[in-house]
């Protein structure tokens, strides 16, 4: 009886482990929920613009394990973490993918009940994800392409789902929302470079990320970069538009804040004398 638990067990937790939620729960659903709050404001659509963009990201995360099971055997960190259920074999394919097509179905059946903008919205970010991680096309394999379409997938697009989902038309390119979903687009694309500059040394040998080609350091010059662009586009948008000075004030702070939160265990080594030459 015990062994029959332990088999059903062990598949359960291959599905939970294949969402990370502990990865992204706190950070990715932010950006569409800003989107729908400047459609709408404090509304009840909040709630099911929150639990659409729930499931939306953790079929981006499902998928990305299900691509890179193969990749992610060779990762000793992460076979080490056990976050790839699909790598280890408590997962099959055939199970992995029902469990991908689930997450992906969901939120667009929800998305029909609320607007069509915000459903084509919704099916663009679902299928920016495929386009990340899968073949023929898996852009996280192409050099700054990846970064590009990681803003996008978790930043700009799921910003105007969001939008769009809480009764908001779709906006012109010189609008609010459109800044709105260019910086957290920049947010998002800074999310990976920090993400790979982490990872450096384990992608070195197994993925060919954009750090990886540039460098360490590089990657911590391209992080600077898009924080000046977010900023950038932050002051031209309150130059532009009414935007409450506690709203600018905090979205400055935090654009500001974020990298260094992200990068905080390599600023020892910045601030080492000689490191920053050792750095590849």
């Amino acid at each position: 009886m015990r062994a029959g638990s332990e088999q059903t067990m062990a598949p359960l937790d291959g599905y939970r482990r294949m969402l990370r939620t502990g990865d992204w729960i706190r950070f990715y659903p932010l950006f569409p929920l800003v989107g729908a709050l400047c459609a709408a404001g404090l509304s009840p659509r909040l709630l099911p613009v929150f639990v659409i963009f729930v499931l939306v990201t953790a079929y981006g995360f499902a998928v990305n394990n299900l691509a890179d099971a193969a990749i992610d055997r060779r990762h000793a960190g992460k076979m080490a973490a056990g976050t790839n259920p699909c790598a280890d074999g408590t997962l099959g394919r055939r199970e992995a993918w029902l469990f991908c097509a689930l997450l992906a179905a969901l939120p667009l059946a929800l998305a029909l009940f609320m607007t069509p903008a915000g459903w084509v919205f919704t099916l663009a970010s679902l299928a920016a994800l495929t386009a990340y991680s899968v073949r023929p096309l898996r852009l996280k394999d192409r050099f700054g392409v990846d970064i590009l379409c990681h803003g996008l997938m978790f930043g700009g697009l799921p910003f105007y789902a969001g939008y769009t989902l809480a009764g908001g038309a779709v906006p012109p390119l010189l609008s609010l929302p459109t800044a709105g979903a260019l910086i957290a687009t920049l947010v998002c694309c800074e999310a990976l470079v920090v993400h790979e500059v982490l990872d450096y040394e384990q992608d070195a040998g197994t993925t060919p990320t954009t750090v990886v080609g540039i460098g360490r350091m590089g990657g911590v010059y391209a992080v600077a970069f898009l924080v000046a662009l977010s900023v950038a586009a932050l002051e031209a948008a309150a130059a532009l538009f009414p935007l409450p000075l506690p709203v600018h004030a905090a979205t400055f702070a935090f654009l500001v804040l974020y990298p260094v939160w992200g990068l905080r265990r390599l600023l020892p080594q910045v601030r080492s004398p000689g490191s920053r030459g050792s750095w590849p």
